[in-house]
């Protein structure tokens, strides 16, 4: 895989320091994965960016121009800090040296606490060979002695944190965020993605997304999940160690606590 000096300039001038880092394939995946959390982070006052691997040159409908113009205004209604895209070639990325250092120097450069990513396991082989090298990454980040010649600083991530496989049911969250709030705007936000989802009468070749039922099916997927944990909709996540608990009293009270809303045995106190 091969970066041209310019575009790894243009990409190092727009990086700046944030709160969470999500590091898609392609234009649009970012999105259909955690739109919804990222408008609800950027609500709460997190510093949110944004990393396109590539241009999405190989996409069956709309040209990399659109996906460009589309991200943009994707990134505009999510109100993140940046958006960046590595310019990677579509269909053929590689777990390389060169891939995963221009990834640790974008790590470097934000000093995420948490970074999202797809998950090895989905369909898509740029989806898993960017979950692998996100992951070697995220470690290599930490070294002071890898790429020491950029002048970063190593930087630890709290947490490396993957998308859940939309196509793999067999894949069960670690955790399930509440967007109940979000959900509208989500697919507002999913929606600046015209070239890609359903046009009727548009001509041309179809695809999974550009069919009248996938955002039906996203949505019903999120409705889903919301019901369990007891809200309207959620998204959900897969982390790669045990999440800690500093208080789990805590954790499971009724004063927000995820689980208050499928709480089967109330406390003395609670009207049963």
């Amino acid at each position: 895989m091969t970066d041209s000096p310019g575009l790894a300039s243009k990409v190092a001038d727009t990086v700046s320091a944030v709160d969470v880092l999500a590091i898609g394939a392609h234009p649009d995946d970012i999105e259909l994965a955690m739109a919804g959390t990222l408008l609800k982070l950027a609500a709460g006052g997190y510093r949110v960016g944004l990393v396109d691997a590539s241009r999405a040159e190989l996409a069956t409908r709309g040209t990399p121009q659109q996906r460009a113009a589309e991200a943009a205004a994707a990134a505009t209604q999510l109100d993140v800090v940046f958006r960046v895209n590595l310019g990677w070639p579509d269909g053929h990325f590689s777990h390389d040296d060169q891939a995963r250092r221009a990834l640790v120097r974008v790590i470097r450069q934000a000093r995420p606490t948490l970074v999202f990513t797809h998950h090895p396991a989905e369909e898509h082989p740029d989806h898993q060979c960017l979950a692998h090298l996100v992951a070697a990454a995220v470690h290599h980040a930490r070294l002071a002695n890898y790429d020491a010649e950029s002048g970063l600083s190593r930087w630890q991530a709290r947490a490396l944190i993957h998308f859940l496989p939309p196509l793999n049911p067999a894949i069960v969250p670690s955790f399930l965020v509440d967007i109940s709030a979000q959900f509208a705007a989500k697919y507002d936000v999913i929606g600046a993605y015209a070239s890609q989802l359903h046009q009727p009468g548009r001509p041309g070749p179809q695809t999974y997304l550009s069919t009248a039922d996938f955002l039906r099916q996203r949505r019903a997927a999120d409705i889903y999940r919301g019901s369990l944990i007891g809200v309207s909709a959620a998204e959900g996540f897969v982390t790669t160690t045990p999440l800690p608990v500093a208080d789990p009293v805590r954790l499971f009270a009724d004063d927000g606590g995820p689980f208050d809303a499928l709480a089967g045995h109330p406390r003395a106190d609670r009207p049963a």
